[in-house]
């Protein structure tokens, strides 16, 4: 009988060490030229907030097509804040190709603060934009607190046409509650300001 248990208990270990082998259980070895607990230089918090900066470009393509993006993304002497403002003169380059703007604003995107939206609403409030960069805001806004939201969305709405402003407009109705306030801005501005903080 006492065999018979510690044959069970044998098997029950081997049993138990494959399916721990077979779920991946073994940690990685780091990657090379890094030893465990490593740090990575992005990690290192940024001079300007505080923070810790995360990676940048989290969201955004690995590789960069454009060299001034790739230049900018790339600098760890720069705070986040400094790569924001170069790829915002990027983004507000009307000579530059529209692929590399839209580029540079996903970077940026992935970059800005929470806590900073004044810098998505002033980029929001340019009067000259492409249609892409407008719609690309309004898309990023969505993922903001309500107010924030509905701020960025009337600055938009403000200087589009056509199928962006349907779409503009079709947003801050399901933000305010249902209410179409067609081109009132200021109607549109009262209601945002009148939205509950989130929760």
């Amino acid at each position: 009988m006492r065999l018979l248990l510690i044959v069970l208990a044998c098997l029950l270990v081997g049993a138990a060490f494959l399916f721990v082998r077979q779920q991946g259980g073994t940690p990685k070895p780091p990657p090379a030229g890094e030893t465990a607990g490593q740090t990575h230089p992005s990690d290192k918090p940024d001079r300007a907030s505080g923070r810790t900066r995360p990676q940048r470009g989290g969201n955004a393509p690995a590789a960069s097509s454009s060299d001034a993006v790739a230049a900018l993304v790339g600098d760890k002497s720069l705070t986040d804040l400094d790569v924001i403002a170069g790829l915002r003169r990027i983004v507000d380059d009307g000579s530059r190709k529209i692929e590399e703007r839209l580029e540079a604003l996903e970077h940026l995107l992935n970059l800005i603060p929470a806590n900073k939206p004044d810098l998505l609403r002033d980029m929001a409030s340019r009067k000259v934009m492409p249609n892409e960069v407008r719609m690309r805001l309004a898309a990023d806004a969505l993922n903001r607190p309500h107010r924030v939201q509905g701020e960025i969305l009337v600055a938009l709405l403000a200087n589009a046409a056509g199928d962006s402003r349907k779409e503009l407009l079709s947003d801050l109705t399901v933000l305010c509650g249902g209410e179409d306030l067609g081109d009132d801005l200021a109607a549109w501005r009262k209601a945002v300001a009148n939205l509950p903080p989130d929760p």
